[in-house]
């Protein structure tokens, strides 16, 4: 036989059994795919089913198995490696509910390795999923049934993990059909659970302070009234507005301002019950809902409660704050049956707890509403009272108890409306000062006022000085001494000639602005007094540090003089006190020659009042002006 046919035989041979080899290696390699398929889907793939019903000779078979055998040091689990790593949990249980894969993804889900889980039962494991038990869930797919939960929370024993998952139990099978056991899948939805959650939290919660928004106060207030209706039991509506607060940011800034906001907000939770609901429904508004009533009166009782707290100082940035706030109060069925008239009628009855002082609540009544109306009607014949020159100055003596002569005049604001004729401050300015109207007409007062003082100084009344009142939304005015100023300037007085008066609480609303202010207007010439003195609730150590002249005691303190042993304590302590500072002392509201005497024993300088004279008109009050060159005391 030739060399050639030899060696091609040879290479046949070579080649069939390089190809036999191959073979075997893809068998190999098929298998193992096939039984990761199984074990992942429970499922055999039907070319699988079939081939193995088919009758293999026995030695066709033993070599496949021969090729199947990995060697364990060489050779990798695909499968397992597969399982291990897979991007969702793997738990495999027996038919006996023992744990028998548990792969890394489970590991970093729950913190519990394979080796402390595997062989032990489900149940001492993971106890339950939400509210179902997990040997409950596995029984059923022992049985044959797919169990696929789409969300539900999870917590680990022992341990503080807890979050959201979703899962599927299917059953396993053998190679007759028999349920073996249980695989399940396992995916986490912690982080998209968490991520919805503070999506609807911050739907329904105030940002700022983490208390309800307007949102979810209306919700709670509908369910509330629900509740109210079927136990017929009252429910009231709180509307709370903090009094001032643009003081605090506009000279404070608003990192203080929303740290303020803060405090509040936690002041407001703590005083409420457990099943009231606290709302920040606007920049420095809150609500509150109070359920389960036994009278109405019983929301009073817990606004004087909120008062009383939110009253307390507090310290922001070194700095101690005094805050309060207007309450208004509607309760229901009687001041509403719905949950959008209860709140329109609690915000009606807060306007009118500032209105008569702020610091205080009002309940909500159908005087009220009339009351709201009239306050709309001022509002608007407000907006045409300068244009109309419906203003005027009416002037007080101030008298020299010494020599009984005119020493200077309050200017005060009347306004003569064409309806209701001559209104007193009392019965509009709260509505000129909350809705910005006061700038502009204590701009107009102060110009008259001024001009009044130079005509009466170039008849002939040189040591004479006029007082002016200024509103808290003037003081927290940057132009302010610019604008007096220039007022001074126009009339060609003498600063010394002007003397302006601001009230205790406003003072004391913003100590470091009204040392600012007062420093700022006390180098121009201008003389500071401090008027109602006694009515505040403020330290004396800060009477020091201001740069004042004058202080007024307020009429409440003189009205019932000599008599009230109270009244005349605190008197003869002020005027001990403007002394021993070097201050002037002013008694507002004398009526009575006794009053007027107990004054003068006691070392008071001037006074004014009804005793000599009512505010007047320029032209009376120039009449008076003259009248009291005649002799050295006034006729009243």
């Amino acid at each position: 036989m030739p060399a050639e046919v030899v060696i091609s035989a040879a290479l046949v041979v070579l080649a069939i059994a390089i190809s036999g080899a191959l073979l075997a290696v893809c068998i190999v390699v098929g298998s193992a795919f096939v039984s990761i398929t199984f074990a992942l889907t429970g499922r055999e793939p039907r070319a699988l089913r079939t081939r193995q019903r088919m009758p293999f000779r026995r030695h066709r078979q033993e070599p496949v198995r021969q090729q199947r055998e990995p060697e364990p040091d060489n050779e990798p689990d695909l499968a397992s490696d597969i399982m291990s790593n897979a991007a969702e949990g793997i738990i495999v249980y027996d038919g006996e509910m023992r744990c028998q894969v548990w792969n890394h993804f489970m590991e970093d889900l729950t913190g519990m390795r394979s080796e402390t889980v595997l062989g032990k039962r489900a149940g001492e494991v993971f106890p339950s999923l939400g509210e179902q038990p997990i040997e409950e869930i596995l029984a059923r797919v022992l049985k044959g049934e797919t169990v696929s939960i789409a969300e539900t929370s999870y917590a680990v024993p022992g341990t503080e993990r807890q979050g959201w998952i979703s899962a599927s139990y299917r059953p396993q099978f053998d190679g007759k059909g028999h349920v073996t056991g249980v695989i399940g899948r396992v995916l986490d939805l912690s982080d998209r659970k968490r991520a919805e959650q503070q999506m609807e939290y911050q739907s329904y919660h105030d940002a700022l302070t983490g208390l309800a928004n307007r949102r979810l106060f209306q919700e709670h207030l509908t369910l509330a009234l629900a509740l109210a209706q079927r136990k017929r039991r009252p429910v009231a509506v709180l509307f709370l507005d903090l009094d001032h607060f643009k003081v605090v940011n506009d000279s404070l800034g608003h990192t203080v301002g929303d740290t303020l906001l803060r405090e509040i907000s936690t002041r407001l939770k703590s005083s409420v019950r457990e099943g009231d609901v606290v709302a920040r429904v606007g920049g420095d508004e809150f609500t509150i809902v109070l359920q389960e009533l036994e009278k109405k009166e019983d929301a009073a009782a817990m606004a004087q409660r909120v008062l009383r707290i939110v009253a307390e100082p507090i310290d922001v940035e070194g700095q101690r704050l005094y805050v309060t706030t207007s309450i208004g109060i509607t309760v229901y069925p009687e001041d509403g049956e719905d949950a959008e008239t209860l709140l329109k009628n609690a915000d009606n009855a807060m306007y009118r707890a500032k209105a008569v002082g702020r610091n205080t609540y009002e309940m909500s009544t159908q005087e009220l509403s009339r009351s709201m109306q009239e306050r709309l009607t001022l509002e608007s014949g407000l907006h045409q009272a300068m244009e109309r020159n419906e203003f005027e100055v009416y002037y007080q003596p101030q008298i020299d108890i010494r020599s009984m002569r005119i020493v200077g005049m309050e200017a005060l604001l009347r306004w003569r409306h064409p309806e209701r004729g001559l209104m007193t401050p009392g019965t509009f300015l709260s509505v000129a000062e909350e809705r910005g109207f006061i700038v502009l007409i204590g701009d107009w007062v102060l110009r008259t006022a001024l001009n009044q003082a130079r005509v009466f100084r170039d008849l002939g009344f040189q040591d004479f000085r006029v007082a002016v009142n200024l509103s808290a939304r003037q003081f927290r005015e940057l132009s302010l001494v610019d604008s007096i100023e220039s007022a001074i300037t126009q009339s060609r007085l003498d600063p010394s000639s002007l003397e302006l008066e601001i009230t205790e609480s406003v003072a004391m609303e913003n100590i470091d602005l009204t040392l600012k202010v007062l420093e700022r207007l006390r180098r121009t010439g201008i003389s500071i007094a401090i008027d109602d003195f006694g009515m505040g609730h403020s330290s004396l150590s800060y009477r020091k540090r201001f740069p004042i002249d004058c202080l007024k005691i307020d009429r409440n303190f003189v009205e019932d003089l000599p008599d009230r042993f109270e009244d005349a304590a605190i008197v003869k302590s002020v005027i001990e006190l403007a002394q021993g500072l070097n201050l002037r002392v002013v008694a507002e509201g004398v009526e009575t020659k006794p009053q007027l005497d107990f004054l003068k024993q006691h070392g008071c300088r001037e006074v004014q009042g009804f005793y000599f004279g009512f505010p007047v008109p320029a032209p009376q009050f120039q009449e008076t002006l003259v009248q009291s060159r005649v002799g050295p005391e006034l006729s009243h």
